[in-house]
């Protein structure tokens, strides 16, 4: 770099430090999106976690096994994973990525979920699998201005190319929020809510279902069952987070 050139880029960094992408507050290295502080604030799943459904089980060491709840009624997907516990200060993140278009927090979440990617998307094989992002239904598309699960594929799956179904599996019923639905409502909330436009494009296929938070799980659960009943092989689940009160 011209002499000149790294002088007037060490000023600028001088004047506008770089700050933490979560609290604004504190300053961080060039190239680093999080502080120390607010990195350890945030709880990464790890195992013992359950081999299915992904949920962190009590006990404090040992190999991943089967929870009861999957043992007693297994999911109709085969596996579950998500990055993190939904709290803050990525719950934050996600909130202001999905209600408000806030693609500033792409890099971010991109630097949350990246050592997971190298961890655990290993078995990811491109020319075989494919990813599906959880759909929004086009009227409520159009209101927030984007799909943030297809961006978050994007970033779970960055060489991912003709991989990743933009638009395969699409929601058929314009179905109220699920936040404002407990268990049972949510269900039937979502009962036959979604379908596959073209079977073709996954028959056959291993799908990796990718949204931004696991909840109750009844949302991928009833996308599985549509990717599936269109000749999917195996679904396997991917999120940001997971909703610890569910875990």
């Amino acid at each position: 770099m011209i002499p000149w050139r790294k002088w007037g880029r060490g000023c600028v960094e001088l004047i506008f430090p770089f700050r933490c992408s979560f609290c604004q507050i504190a300053f961080t290295r060039k190239g680093q999106a999080i502080c120390a502080d607010c990195l350890s604030r945030i709880h990464y799943l790890q195992s013992p976690l359950c081999s299915c459904c992904g949920r962190e089980l009590p006990d404090s060491s040992g190999a991943d096994h089967l929870c009861g709840s999957c043992l007693r009624q297994p999911p109709v997907y085969s596996r579950a994973r998500a990055v993190v516990r939904y709290e803050a200060p990525v719950s934050h993140l996600l909130h202001r990525l999905k209600y408000a278009a806030d693609t500033r927090t792409l890099p971010v979440l991109a630097a949350v979920i990246e050592p997971f990617v190298f961890a655990s998307l290993h078995d990811f094989q491109p020319e075989s699998d494919r990813i599906v992002p959880v759909p929004l239904f086009p009227a409520r598309l159009k209101k927030r201005g984007l799909n943030q699960s297809l961006l978050l594929a994007r970033i779970f799956f960055p060489e991912a190319g003709e991989s990743l179904l933009v638009d395969a599996l699409i929601r058929t019923r314009n179905t109220p929020p699920q936040t404002t639905l407990d268990g049972a409502d949510r269900r039937k909330n979502l009962r036959a809510a979604f379908a596959v436009r073209y079977p073709e494009a996954v028959c056959g296929r291993r799908i990796f279902l990718v949204d931004d938070v696991l909840t109750t799980g009844t949302t991928v659960a009833e996308c599985s069952k549509a990717l599936l009943a269109a000749g999917a092989v195996e679904i396997c689940i991917v999120t940001v987070a997971r909703v610890a009160e569910y875990q």
